[in-house]
């Protein structure tokens, strides 16, 4: 048995601090009627610079068949019988789902499984690198995802957002949740939680109050792990990340790692420009090294 991994745009994969094998599928971003591949006709800084500068909300296609079966037969090519995808969360995008019950046939020799990351951006990305790890280690299937799990239980996110209009016009939000925050500079603080949704965590006046209570909040949520992955996440705001960053090294003993990064296009898309978050994945049950 020999195992490739795959995973989608929502991944951040390619903005990742690291080298990884990990085979990207395409997303398209639709600014009306105009199509752009994300990380092929658009990067993630020539992106939230075109937000800045338009009125348009963008929308995503999700991989298509197409796209995957061909990443399959890449991985088919170089003598895999086997293939675990990464998709964004099912809470946030069916299309894994959807996967799951075609993918059998998509390539004739090779099994295609899928996994639901329940999370996006690095955080996802993260989690498939780990099953390339582990995939080069000579793990099963069934022990990847065994491994990933742990990934994916230890894996939560908190961020800040300007303005809620992409998440609500993209159904990522409803709009009563969608009205809060225009109003008496009332900043939400949102959650990308454990069933992989994103959801409305606390209201917070002033961005600079809500961002330290983004932090506040991710070490609470990480004060009895031993070692932790963190992840400062932002959509052109890097100054104001990595100044997050050096504010979150300074506060914790547990961080294994801090990684600054931008979100892949694919995701930018739907939370539009001036977003600052941190993720996090806890270490500690990991049988292998993540980082």
């Amino acid at each position: 048995m020999k195992i490739g991994i795959t995973a989608d745009c929502s991944s951040g994969l390619e903005y990742a601090p690291f080298e990884h094998k990990v085979k990207i599928t395409r997303t398209t971003i639709h600014f009306d009627k105009e199509e752009l591949v994300d990380g092929i006709d658009i990067t993630a800084d020539e992106f939230y610079e075109k937000l800045k500068h338009t009125d348009i909300v963008p929308s995503t296609s999700a991989p298509t068949i197409g796209e995957i079966t061909s990443r399959v037969e890449e991985w088919k090519n170089e003598g895999c019988t086997d293939v675990i995808h990464f998709a964004i969360s099912y809470g946030l995008s069916t299309y894994g789902e959807n996967l799951e019950v075609t993918g059998d046939e998509l390539v004739e020799g090779v099994k295609l499984h899928v996994f639901n990351s329940n999370t996006a951006c690095l955080m996802e990305g993260y989690n498939a690198y780990y099953a390339q790890k582990l995939a080069e280690k000579g793990y099963t299937v069934e022990q990847i995802f065994a491994e990933c799990d742990k990934v994916r239980k230890g894996t939560t996110a908190f961020f800040v957002v300007d303005d809620l209009k992409y998440l609500v016009k993209n159904g990522r939000l409803s709009k009563a949740s969608g009205l809060i925050g225009r109003a008496a500079n009332i900043k939400p603080i949102l959650n990308l939680n454990d069933e992989g949704k994103i959801v409305p965590y606390k209201k917070v006046r002033a961005h600079a109050k809500a961002v330290d209570k983004c932090l506040e909040l991710i070490k609470e949520t990480s004060i009895n792990a031993k070692k932790v992955l963190y992840i400062v996440l932002h959509t052109g705001r890097l100054d104001d990340a990595k100044e997050l960053a050096k504010k979150l090294e300074a506060s914790v003993t547990n961080a294994k790692h801090i990684d600054v990064v931008t979100v892949t296009p694919t995701v930018g898309a739907h939370i539009g420009c001036g977003i600052i978050g941190i993720g996090r994945i806890i270490l500690d049950d990991l049988k292998e090294e993540l980082v």
